[in-house]
């Protein structure tokens, strides 16, 4: 799967599937986060219940286990900046994806 704006349908199925995102709760609409990044993709997925979820993809051509794993690494390392909780929901190794709570956001439920 790649991440694309144009897939809000694709994108909230897929989070579905991953246990990302719980049934009933949908992806209202997606934005770019970073467009001038040419090496992931960024996007931010507004939700029906107030929150937002950021998408970020690794380009395919470019990325090694190892570099996709620090990726991981990097992002878990973030913590919220009031609670101090990881904001890392998951990751799909296979399509080099990572589910982060927004900064300053609450996690869906």
């Amino acid at each position: 799967m790649r991440l694309t704006i144009e897939q809000p349908e694709a994108i909230r199925e897929f989070a579905y599937a991953q246990g990302w995102l719980p049934r009933g709760v949908e992806v209202t609409h997606l934005e770019n986060v970073d467009p001038s990044d040419s090496v992931q993709i960024y996007l931010r997925g507004h939700l029906s219940n107030a929150t937002t979820l950021i998408f970020k993809q690794a380009d395919e051509d470019d990325v090694t286990d190892e570099s996709f794993m620090a990726m991981i690494d990097a992002a878990n390392a973030l913590t919220h900046k009031e609670d101090e909780q990881p904001v890392l929901l998951g990751y799909a190794e296979k399509e080099r994806i990572l589910c982060m709570r927004d900064i300053g956001q609450d996690a869906p439920s």
